[in-house]
């Protein structure tokens, strides 16, 4: 379960990676990726919070790496194309909406991952759980 509440975690934290830059004009394409994946984590969550077994758990997990897997080589491009933001701890007004969304859905995905944890020594869930965590998201 700590394994689950620390990817997830990490998966968060990536994102915010990109938020710092976002606020349309010259940064458009960070700010679309970020919310692409706040979508992605929001469904997620929604999918976690609906489920009722591990095959439902399962199946969250693995869109969830279905649409990781498509977002990951946009977000590992932006963080290359605009490396200054990296470390941007005072981000522009227009970012403070989607940085508040962002945590959100961090926060409620830490919720849903705890009301799955029941099923996570399920074989499907752990082989899903596994898919998730061998993608490259740095």
């Amino acid at each position: 379960m700590r394994q689950n509440v620390v990817l997830s975690l990490a998966c968060v934290l990536t994102a915010i990676v990109f938020l710092p830059g976002c606020g349309g004009g010259k940064y458009a394409d960070i700010e679309q990726a970020a919310n692409q994946w706040t979508g992605a984590i929001e469904e997620f969550t929604a999918a976690l919070d609906k489920a009722t077994g591990a095959p439902a758990v399962a199946q969250a997990i693995n869109r969830f790496a279905d649409k990781a897997e498509k977002l990951a080589p946009t977000m590992q491009k932006l963080a290359e194309k605009y490396p200054e933001l990296k470390n941007n701890q005072n981000p522009p007004e227009p970012l403070k909406k989607v940085m508040a969304r962002m945590e959100e859905a961090g926060q409620k995905m830490m919720g849903a991952m705890m009301k799955a944890a029941p099923h996570m020594a399920d074989p499907e869930v752990q082989k899903a759980q596994q898919r998730l965590e061998s993608l490259d998201m740095n």
